[in-house]
């Protein structure tokens, strides 16, 4: 009976085992192309990731190679496919990195980081209207939000997203303005259109960027109210970026507060001779110029010797890029970052909208 017993369990396992194995061949030969989709998917993921390895070191040839070859093996892998389009716009060749956003969008429409750059590279190819298009579908999304404390909030990354389409959607309805030409309605209508997109970009981003482009805007529209509020704004976010300075200048200039557009060239001069910028500088000094001969019908000259004194008393000077005192107190440095950050004008301007 024992042996018995041994023969039969021996015989059953192998009988087993052989049923096994032909079930394996027949879901094989059965489902031969699902294996082979996902054999092919493994491959591409170890491809893609010497793709990423090599895309952190910069070696962006080696990263093209290998996330090609990833894609073909895993068709179906929009962030390899994004970082490939993102390589293309660093070697400008745009055809392929639009290419590849439209295959990764293909794949996960909704992925808004991967259509804002698309968007972006269509700008840059003059394909205005489809670029203000995907910006809108951005900005239309409704997705389901996602938060882990610490670790993900979709709802932000939701938001800073729609401000980034706002922003570019107003980049790209300047262009279109701008390529309106003589058209004075047309041009005014894009202006207004970009106004629209940069007062929501504004609420959201809240950046120096999105403040003097909306600023911009409204300078060209001859708003100069709301043009002086948005370059103040600007200042304060970033007070040692010389344009908005500059452009708040022409607009007191323009205003004929030739005291305060005075101010503000000099802050724009001194900005620029810090950074080593003669040419921009020089050409300030010139419009400086011409705005010192107005105030000086009709100033006296005590508003001269305070000017003269005030510039004997600047320690300032520009270094790696920071703005640097020849005296190290930090008062002064904060003095000075506080000067900088106070508009002239302000009352003017903040006090209208």
């Amino acid at each position: 009976m024992k042996k018995l017993k041994k023969i039969f369990e021996s015989t059953l396992a192998k009988v087993i085992s052989a049923v096994l194995i032909i079930l394996f061949a027949l879901s094989v030969f059965v489902f031969f192309d699902f294996y082979k989709r996902e054999i092919n998917k493994f491959r591409g993921y170890y491809w893609i990731y010497k793709g990423d390895k090599a895309f952190k070191k910069q070696d962006l040839s080696k990263a093209i190679y290998f996330y090609e070859t990833g894609i073909k093996l895993h068709p179906k892998h929009y962030k390899a496919m994004y970082n490939l389009a993102n390589i293309y716009v660093v070697y400008e060749d745009y055809y392929s990195a639009l290419k590849n956003y439209e295959k990764a969008l293909l794949v996960k429409p909704d992925y808004e980081v991967a259509r804002i750059d698309y968007a972006i590279i269509l700008s840059e190819t003059y394909k205005t209207d489809e670029a203000i298009k995907q910006y809108k579908k951005v900005i239309s999304n409704r997705p389901h939000f996602i938060r882990i404390p610490f670790l993900v909030d979709s709802k932000k990354s939701y938001i800073h997203n729609r401000g980034v389409a706002y922003y570019n959607m107003g980049l790209a309805y300047r262009t279109k303005s701008l390529l309106a030409g003589l058209n004075q309605d047309s041009s005014r209508y894009y202006l207004q259109k970009a106004s629209e997109s940069y007062e929501e970009a504004v609420s959201i981003l809240k950046t120096y960027n999105s403040n003097y482009n909306l600023g911009l805007i409204h300078q060209l529209l001859r708003n100069h109210n709301q043009a002086g509020y948005y370059y103040c704004k600007a200042m304060e976010i970033e007070p040692f970026e010389y344009e908005a300075h500059f452009n708040l200048a022409i607009i007191l200039k323009d205003m004929k507060d030739y005291r305060g557009a005075a101010e503000e060239f000099k802050k724009a001069a001194l900005i620029l001779n810090l950074k080593n910028d003669p040419d921009k500088t020089r050409y300030i000094f010139d419009i400086l110029s011409e705005v010192n001969q107005k105030i000086a019908i009709y100033s006296d000259k005590e508003y001269f010797e305070k000017i003269k004194e005030q510039e004997e008393n600047t320690p300032a000077k520009y270094k790696a890029g920071k703005l640097i005192l020849d005296n190290n107190d930090k008062n002064i440095q904060k003095e000075l970052i506080q000067d900088f950050k106070i508009c002239e004008g302000r009352k003017v301007f903040m006090g209208d909208i």
